[in-house]
């Protein structure tokens, strides 16, 4: 009897271990569940705050580009308007050069003055040419 009651007690004795040990390992799962639900939470809270940072963001690049677009059609609209302009100026410059021989008989047409005007502009365009090489030579560029 005395073997079967150490037996016994021994059986009883592994039982409580491995019941301990049963229960260690219940605990380790739980604290280990509980760290990766925590981690995914947090995890999942950084995407949601990324998401919406990247939703403000692609908002606010839409009102740049929805700025830049209506800039460009003012830009557009204000050189078509300039050139126009620059049109109708020439266009009476031409007008009024071609016709100042009829206002004053001693005014010459431009046909014929119009090889000394040039000759004088590309002589003042040389002046300027030498007068920039000399500054920047003297510069010492």
């Amino acid at each position: 009897m005395e073997g079967q009651e150490q037996q016994l007690h021994v059986q009883s004795q592994r039982m409580k271990q491995q019941g301990e040990w049963h229960k260690q390992q219940m605990e380790q799962q739980q604290e280990h569940y509980s760290q990766l639900t925590q981690v995914i939470n947090q995890v999942t809270e950084r995407q949601e705050r990324q998401d919406k940072r990247l939703q403000e963001l692609n908002q606010c690049q839409l009102a740049q580009m929805k700025a830049f677009n209506e800039f460009n059609v003012l830009n557009e609209g204000w050189q078509l308007h300039r050139e126009e302009f620059n049109i109708n100026t020439q266009v009476k410059l031409t007008y009024m050069a071609g016709n100042m021989h009829n206002l004053h008989s001693a005014i010459p047409r431009y046909d014929t003055v119009h090889k000394d005007l040039t000759e004088q502009e590309e002589g003042k365009v040389k002046q300027q040419k030498e007068a920039l090489k000399k500054k920047t030579k003297d510069a010492g560029f």
